[in-house]
């Protein structure tokens, strides 16, 4: 009986040295604090400047996370990976400026230079400057509301593990890489800043939410589709199977469906051009 107890005490304590490893390095990682760049950016308070925000807003996916009235919304929530909830936007943003919003949209670094882990920055760094004037003069009309969500996270054990080994890697990304102006090349633009918040490119990779879900590579799934059939993917979240296509689905009802048909036509060219394109290129 005693070498069980003894076995008992080695397991316990290893256990412990275990998730004090965890927690401890894991904490590490999200107290880094990252150096924000300068930012000039100053909201776009005009009439057609705050329209065009909102609409960025929806083809980026700021409603389909924080809600659809930007009130906050739990994304996930379960004892391994722990809670994380998108903030309501109004409330979050009015402890912000300008500059630190842009900050925190586009380089993922916060006020107190710590970064963000969740939202899909690699995405909206990509976002030009005078889109980002407009999408904060947006959030600038937003008002706070009784049933605001505080939007708390906090860290299971499978999360600080995947915070660990990289699987949910900081979304800080100091440098500038975004235009002044939004590129007149769209469907680029509109793939880099929308699309590739949940796909790659070139790879099939796991849906974010969801492990068990395949996420396609961008340019194979964009370009077995003709122009018609993709219109009516983007539009109606309807792909060729007419299956339910689930995230998919919703993203397109919700968000896709504001790109104009200019704006999905040149999508879907540059899908097929990516696709032509050596992989080595």
């Amino acid at each position: 009986m005693k070498w069980l107890k003894r076995a008992a005490l080695i397991l316990c304590g290893a256990i412990v040295v275990a998730m004090a490893t965890l927690y401890g390095g894991s904490e590490w990682v999200l107290r880094r604090a990252y150096a924000a760049p300068p930012d000039t950016i100053v909201a776009d308070h005009s009439a057609a400047g705050v329209a065009e925000g909102g609409r960025i807003a929806r083809i980026i996916g700021c409603r389909g996370c924080h809600a659809s009235d930007a009130t906050g919304r739990v994304l996930v929530e379960n004892a391994l990976l722990g809670r994380f909830a998108a903030p309501a936007i109004a409330r979050r943003a009015a402890d912000y400026s300008d500059a630190q919003l842009s900050r925190l949209i586009r380089h993922g670094i916060k006020r107190d230079g710590t970064a963000l882990h969740v939202m899909p920055v690699q995405a909206f760094r990509h976002l030009s400057d005078d889109d980002v004037a407009r999408l904060i003069g947006w959030i600038r009309t937003l008002k706070p509301q009784s049933k605001d969500l505080p939007g708390t996270i906090s860290y299971g054990p499978m999360a600080r593990l995947l915070i660990l080994t990289g699987g949910l890697p900081s979304q800080a990304h100091p440098e500038t890489i975004a235009a002044h102006h939004r590129p007149v090349a769209a469907g680029a633009y509109f793939v880099h800043v929308s699309c590739m918040a949940c796909h790659d490119l070139r790879h099939a990779q796991p849906q974010e939410t969801d492990p068990t879900v395949t996420v396609p590579a961008l340019a194979d799934v964009g370009s077995s589709y003709d122009a018609n059939a993709f219109r009516h993917l983007l539009r109606t979240g309807v792909g060729m199977s007419g299956r339910d296509l689930g995230l998919m689905t919703r993203v397109a009802i919700g968000d896709l469906s504001r790109l104009t048909d200019g704006e999905i036509a040149a999508v879907h060219t540059y899908l097929i051009e990516e696709h032509q394109r050596p992989a080595t290129q």
